[in-house]
């Protein structure tokens, strides 16, 4: 998936699910009975916790591809202090990840490119089983384990030059962190980079998302400003932009279009359940699609539970 596509959960329809359910890379729709403990989840940096939380694991945000980006841009013209850095991030169920969700994300590449910024970074963070799985219940369609997503993600961003996964969400301990911390967790870690480079502009942080996300969340009119984050909103084939706004460091990418644009995890998830294994392997890269259809027997018991939802069992 060298420079391939991304999206999270859309609105229901009379009980079933949105054919795009979860294309989209908007983050998180409120569950009901989330919103006490979302409260808890506005205390964003209690600082103690969070400090021990982020030293905890290096993968929680990988850098390796980063810091090989950073590495090939250090030995051409201009110097990297001389350079407009930019990272992306975005967030979603990834209920799993397909080529779809990658390609939201080099959509976005493109359009900060033409901004005048290297991107040299992007991860990719699959959401809490804390909001999955109660979406999903709610919904009537399977949620997937926050392990599993990850491990299926992975896969599938192995051969992607830029892509990153980010556990730091998934996997934090007792709630569902929203996007807005999420984003700030990441922003964290890449401050020690920055450091470690001496570089002395840093990092521009941008949340690609889609249209639905972007007017629910009011992104138009720009995400943590206060803190230096910009926006990249990605629509797909049938959607209409806003107009961008570049002062607030909104910009609007060029829409997802052909076959991308209709892929969705729905489609994976029932592709499975009914052994239509072409579908799969089209909407997935080659060893994510291998961790879906022949698991080892070590994946297979590892994720035993997960597999079974799927229909897979052995």
């Amino acid at each position: 998936m060298g420079s391939g596509p991304m999206s999270c959960l859309h609105r229901e329809e009379g009980g079933e699910e949105d054919s795009r359910a979860y294309v989209s890379s908007e983050p998180h729709v409120m569950v009901e009975n989330d919103k006490v403990e979302r409260s808890h989840s506005s205390e964003m940096e209690d600082s103690d916790d969070e400090d021990a939380y982020d030293k905890s694991s290096e993968e929680l945000w990988p850098v390796l591809k980063l810091q090989g980006k950073l590495e090939a841009l250090s030995k051409r013209s201009p110097a990297l202090e001389e350079r407009r850095l930019a990272v992306l991030l975005t967030t979603g169920a990834m209920n799993p990840l397909h080529r779809g969700h990658a390609q939201l994300i080099h959509q976005a590449v493109d359009r900060l490119h033409k901004e005048g910024y290297d991107v040299v970074g992007a991860w990719l963070s699959p959401s809490h089983d804390g909001y999955v799985q109660p979406k999903a219940l709610k919904m009537g369609t399977i949620g997937l384990s926050a392990l599993f997503r990850l491990e299926a993600a992975r896969r599938a961003v192995l051969e992607d030059e830029l892509l990153s996964i980010g556990s730091w969400e998934a996997k934090k301990p007792g709630r569902w962190p929203d996007y807005p911390e999420v984003a700030m967790a990441l922003q964290r870690k890449l401050r020690k980079v920055e450091k470690a480079w001496n570089l002395t502009q840093g990092f521009k942080v941008f949340y690609a998302c889609g249209t639905d996300h972007a007017t629910n969340q009011g992104l138009y009119r720009g995400f943590l400003t206060d803190r230096g984050f910009g926006v990249v909103i990605v629509p797909r084939l049938g959607e209409e932009a806003k107009k961008e706004q570049p002062e607030r460091n909104v910009f609007v990418a060029e829409r997802i279009d052909g076959e991308g644009a209709g892929y969705n995890s729905t489609m994976i998830r029932s592709a499975l359940k009914i052994h239509r294994h072409s579908v799969v392997t089209k909407t997935l890269p080659n060893q994510a699609a291998d961790f879906l259809l022949r698991p080892s027997s070590q994946d297979y018991s590892a994720f035993r539970e997960d597999f079974e939802k799927l229909g897979l069992a052995r």
